[in-house]
């Protein structure tokens, strides 16, 4: 069992949580839960995020404890002092960590180190103490443990999201975003306020650093339904501020809807496994697939610097790359025929992200189910079976046989023998041979 998968009831009753509290105790230190977990918590959600403030020196206690149990601790920041627990989980399949954050306040008080936090309803804490009784319990009285200075169990309960301040946007802009991610994580909405703060500070976010705004708005694509948010964050001119290089007078929101409405085509659920898996699978700093392309989608063609502007991994920003130019070049005509060489030509051209290709196609224009099938289906019963069996010849077959040198006349006459094997033209190592000598005797 993955540690994502387990409840908070059952990591309280974790071996390395018992230890904590029973370490706290002798080290007459008083931990607080605090921030997400504690939100996470009282929404009844699954966490993997353990954040826990204390008023000592965070660091100390955090290697002292980590020495405790022989796990590991890694101290993150020195102002306020900030270090993380990993520990490794017994019991499980799987190499899976439980990860603890612990920070000093930062403030005089716990209360007012809450208020400085992004969002009312991450500004409560809980005694570490009460959690595992709090966890058991449902009862309204057992409000009274949490420490709300900000009002966020209210907030919480009617599903809506406000800033504590005004200061807190001020102390670090990403927020502007970040209350968009919760939004769509969590269903709830801005309220007017935060709405105003937001359209009143948003010419703030270009100062943060273009991987924060990255992970936030990654974040968002992630969400199933992410259209609706990222339509608010146009209408208060805060997507221009993340998205420079899309042009809103040729925005189109009906791509994006469809693929979150139909991810995987009716003529594709077939495969839904394995686009399923395709489109699950990370392309460096926990970004998917399935967030690419929508943020492809988003993009609609203007894909150039992207990269750069939200500092990408070389492989995603190749993928957004392959998938928008792919489409372009065999997709987006309406009257250029998708013949069966053309697909085909497709697949060999875009041999890992073909599914991307397609999905992106599929959300784009409007295909025909039947095509859209023929595609998949070429793929596996025709194109993969040649790739697992590998090319006829080599180009050391070549230079042995027909006294070749190594140079372009070597690449192109490979490229052809394998336009040819792909097409069905040619079938053996004996045909591409043959092949060849025509081809060689042709270029004489």
């Amino acid at each position: 069992m993955k540690i994502n998968t387990l409840t908070l009831q059952e990591l309280f009753r974790n071996r390395a949580m018992q230890a904590l509290d029973t370490f706290a105790k002798v080290q007459n230190v008083r931990l607080y839960l605090v921030g997400g977990c504690v939100r996470d918590l009282l929404l009844k959600r699954q966490t993997t995020d353990f954040d826990f403030a204390l008023a000592t020196d965070a660091i100390h206690f955090a290697k002292a404890f980590a020495a405790s149990i022989r796990a590991t601790c890694i101290a993150l920041e020195e102002n306020p002092p900030t270090a993380r627990v990993i520990v490794k989980q017994d019991g499980f399949s799987d190499p899976s960590r439980l990860s603890m954050d612990f920070v000093q306040f930062r403030a005089a008080s716990l209360a007012d180190d809450l208020r400085l936090r992004d969002l009312t309803i991450n500004a409560m804490a809980i005694v570490f103490e009460n959690v595992d009784t709090l966890t058991h319990q449902t009862h309204k009285s057992n409000f009274c443990r949490v420490i709300d200075p900000c009002g966020g169990m209210d907030d919480l309960e009617t599903g809506l999201l406000r800033f504590p301040s005004e200061e807190v946007i001020l102390a670090d802009p990403i927020r502007l975003l970040r209350i968009y991610r919760f939004a769509a994580q969590l269903g709830f909405a801005i309220s007017q306020n935060a709405f105003a703060l937001v359209q009143k500070h948003q010419e703030l976010l270009p100062s943060v650093a273009a991987e924060r705004c990255r992970d936030e708005l990654m974040k968002i694509l992630d969400v199933e339904k992410a259209h609706p948010y990222l339509r608010q964050m146009d209408a208060v001119g805060l997507l221009a501020q993340v998205l420079p290089v899309v042009n809103r007078a040729d925005m189109s929101w009906q791509t994006l809807e469809t693929f979150e409405n139909t991810p995987i085509p009716i003529p594709l659920r077939a495969y839904a496994k394995e686009i399923d898996n395709y489109l699950q699978e990370e392309l460096g700093g926990g970004v998917s697939r399935y967030s690419l392309i929508k943020l492809s989608l988003l993009l609609d063609g203007n894909f150039a610097d992207i990269g750069e502007c939200l500092q990408l991994s070389r492989k995603a920003t190749q993928f957004i790359e392959a998938v928008i130019s792919k489409y372009q070049q065999f997709f987006e005509d309406p009257n250029r025929q998708l013949t069966r060489e053309r697909i085909i030509c497709f697949l060999r051209t875009a041999p890992s992200d073909w599914w991307g290709v397609l999905l992106y196609a599929a959300a784009s224009r409007a295909i025909d189910s039947v095509i859209i099938k023929q595609i998949a289906d070429t793929y596996h019963e025709h194109i993969l079976p040649i790739r697992k069996r590998g090319r006829l010849i080599t180009g050391n077959d070549l230079i042995q046989i027909f006294h070749l040198k190594e140079g372009k006349q070597l690449g192109d006459l490979l490229e052809q023998i394998e336009e040819r094997q792909f097409n069905g033209e040619i079938r053996t190592r004996e045909e591409a041979l043959a092949a060849v000598e025509v081809l060689i005797r042709q270029s004489q």
